[in-house]
């Protein structure tokens, strides 16, 4: 294999572990370069180069792969990160650049579970004054404007860490990072009181346990469908991308 170019855009355990092994395994042919936003103070870094920040947009993005030369555009990031991989999409079009999907299965409701769906966060946000006097919110810190008029139920939000400001002014934060333990999360939700969660359909074991946790105690779950991603080369796990990765760059 001539010495290729993987441009990563992270932010998940994924794209760090594929980044690793690519790094681990072929390394001495492979510049692996990981994006990330910024938006988490101290992540966890990858094996390879890491760019921080963003890229201004779709055009931004494209300029970059050509700069680089890049070779392949891995779209690693959050399943809800709809906007960056439709950008990531019109970005490897216009610099005809091979991408590639990373897409974690999302989590299938089991018996036991009581999860009401609803299509984005504003639905969400109306279910709560219906049914929940103590309600866990687990969306992340970026869509928390969409909770502000709440003032019937007392609000528990779950971040990784402390935002310096927080639109929620009655709320509560619980602060952890994953991955967590079904027997704390059964213990936290029972001590708050907790009757109702709201959450997205991450995917994937690190936050599975609130899952676990809510099912154990019969705690209603506003489960936030995922959005529409572009079509694209797609893979389910870390294996099938590194896989598929030497594959494409062979």
């Amino acid at each position: 294999m001539t010495d290729k170019t993987v441009v990563i855009l992270g932010g998940t355990a994924e794209a760090r572990r594929l980044a690793d092994m690519l790094v681990d395994t072929h390394g001495e042919h492979i510049r692996v370069i990981t994006s990330l936003a910024g938006r988490t103070k101290n992540p966890k870094l990858p094996k390879g180069e890491v760019r921080d920040g963003g890229f201004g947009g779709a055009d931004g993005l494209a300029k970059y792969l050509n700069d680089v030369g890049c070779d392949l555009l891995i779209d690693a990031t959050h399943p809800y990160a709809a906007q960056i991989s439709r950008h990531a999409a019109d970005a490897a079009r216009t610099a005809d650049v091979p991408r590639l999907l990373l897409n974690r299965p999302a989590w299938e409701e089991q018996d036991g579970d009581d999860w009401t769906h609803v299509k984005d966060i504003d639905a969400a946000a109306e279910q709560i004054t219906r049914q929940s006097k103590a309600c866990l919110i687990t969306t992340g810190v970026n869509d928390l404007d969409a909770f502000s008029d709440i003032v019937t139920t007392k609000l528990f939000v779950r971040l990784i860490e402390k935002p310096e400001t927080l639109p929620l002014g009655d709320a509560e934060i619980v602060i952890g990072s994953p991955p967590y333990k079904t027997s704390e999360e059964t213990a936290l939700m029972r001590m708050l009181g907790i009757d109702l969660m709201v959450t997205k359909n991450a995917g994937g074991g690190g936050t599975y346990a609130k899952i676990e946790a809510a099912r154990t105690l019969g705690i209603k779950v506003v489960m936030i469908d995922r959005p529409m991603l572009p079509e694209s080369d797609t893979v389910d796990s870390v294996d099938a991308a590194l896989a598929r990765t030497l594959e494409i760059l062979d």
